[in-house]
């Protein structure tokens, strides 16, 4: 074999045990997904609660530091109110303590514009845990007035070794 076959075969061996190796953290770095979906209605009473949307929390254990990404999403719908707000109010909840330094999210009918609003309601944050142990995850959802709902929840967590 001539000395160009030799490099040539070298750089392929190379180019496959980089190939190999990228594999391999990629199979090992693999994301862990949890979901849950629900698809009826729910009305949050009493107002200007903060109230867990039931049936709607994932219960996982990490073994380590992990990233993590959670994404809420439903549709809203809220009845207007002559004189005041008629708003919706979504926080994440870990552990039954309700997050008001993460993001939040607010929809609503303002001051009678319409009988009322269809909205579509997006949560999410990003964030690592550091310390391992078991964890539950479920959104909470605060009401200005007797009668807003929301329905087709939906809550994914996605978890990333760090």
């Amino acid at each position: 074999m001539g000395k160009g076959g030799v490099i040539l075969g070298l750089l392929g061996l190379l180019i496959g045990v980089g190939g190999l190796g990228f594999g391999i953290i990629n199979f090992m770095n693999q994301p862990t997904q949890y979901y849950v979906y629900r698809n009826t209605e729910f009305y949050p009473n009493p107002v200007s609660v903060h109230i867990p949307i039931p049936t709607l929390s994932i219960v996982f254990e990490t073994s380590g530091p992990e990233a993590i990404h959670l994404l809420f999403t439903c549709s809203a719908r809220c009845f207007a109110d002559i004189s005041s707000f008629s708003d919706l109010f979504f926080y994440f909840m870990i552990n039954d303590v309700r997050q008001i330094d993460m993001p939040w999210a607010r929809t609503g009918s303002h001051q009678g514009a319409s009988d009322s609003d269809y909205t579509t309601v997006a949560l999410q944050h990003y964030f690592t845990l550091t310390t391992p142990g078991r964890y539950n995850i479920t959104v909470t959802i605060l009401t200005e007035r007797a009668g807003n709902f929301i329905r087709q929840s939906s809550l994914w967590i996605n978890s990333y070794p760090v």
